[in-house]
């Protein structure tokens, strides 16, 4: 039995763990119809446009309905989202299946920390059948009363659990997740073949950069090979 770099992952779940960019989509198309606009294909077709919030994307409408209708547009995206998207085209991403069962029975924990709403999160776990891989998922509404940030979701994750800081890891594809784990003073990987920025990812200086999710395994055995093999992890910093 190989011995694995870390005794628990910390997943982001959007554009790290899954694919779920054109679900995402799918949401905005619905709504931006009922709102009298489209969305550029130009627009669609780049996935880091996903890492833009609600508001730069309705911005992106033409023809651009007006100001007075963002707050129908964003409660359209939710409820459509939430309710009535039927999540066909979500995914994980090639290799991360198989990642998880070959950790899981090693020991190896694991854990959705995501700002994606419970709700749609469960609705995802329902269809799909994930969630018995994850000891837990928690999201900034799984809280009674309060919303959460990603630092404070990775704190409670940690305190829960009891789990030192250098037996973990996160993994993430936007620069905040990189952030949120170095505040809470353990590993990062940068996923860079996720929804976000590789620039911004290099900035917050992650300790790993992969580009493809085959890559995480080799980080995990502790294989980080020299950058821009592609599908291995490389050092950063």
């Amino acid at each position: 039995m190989k011995k694995m770099r870390w005794k628990a992952i910390l997943w982001d779940f959007d554009g790290t763990l899954a694919d779920t960019g054109e679900d995402v989509w799918e949401s905005l198309r619905y709504a931006a119809e009922l709102c009298g606009g489209t969305l550029p294909e130009g627009f669609t077709k780049d996935s880091s446009n996903l890492g833009k919030s609600v508001k730069e994307i309705y911005g992106k409408l033409t023809p651009y309905p007006g100001e007075g209708q963002y707050a129908r547009f964003e409660e359209l995206v939710r409820i459509h989202y939430r309710c009535m998207n039927p999540y066909v085209h979500t995914c994980y991403y090639p290799g991360i299946e198989e990642l998880i069962a070959v950790t899981r029975k090693q020991g190896v924990r694991h854990f959705i920390i995501t700002m994606k709403p419970r709700e749609a999160l469960e609705n995802i776990f329902l269809k799909k059948g994930w969630k018995p891989f994850f000891e837990e998922s928690v999201s900034p509404d799984s809280f009674e009363g309060t919303e959460k940030s990603k630092k404070e979701m990775i704190a409670y994750i940690l305190e829960k659990y009891q789990m030192q800081e250098k037996d973990c890891v996160y993994v993430g594809d936007t620069w905040s997740d990189i952030r949120a784990a170095r505040e809470n003073r353990i590993s990062c990987i940068a996923a860079a073949y996720g929804d976000g920025d590789e620039a911004m990812l290099r900035r917050e200086q992650p300790d790993y950069l992969v580009w493809e999710p085959e890559g995480l395994m080799r980080i995990m055995e502790g294989h980080a090979s020299a950058e821009g093999s592609g599908n291995s992890g490389a050092p950063e910093g």
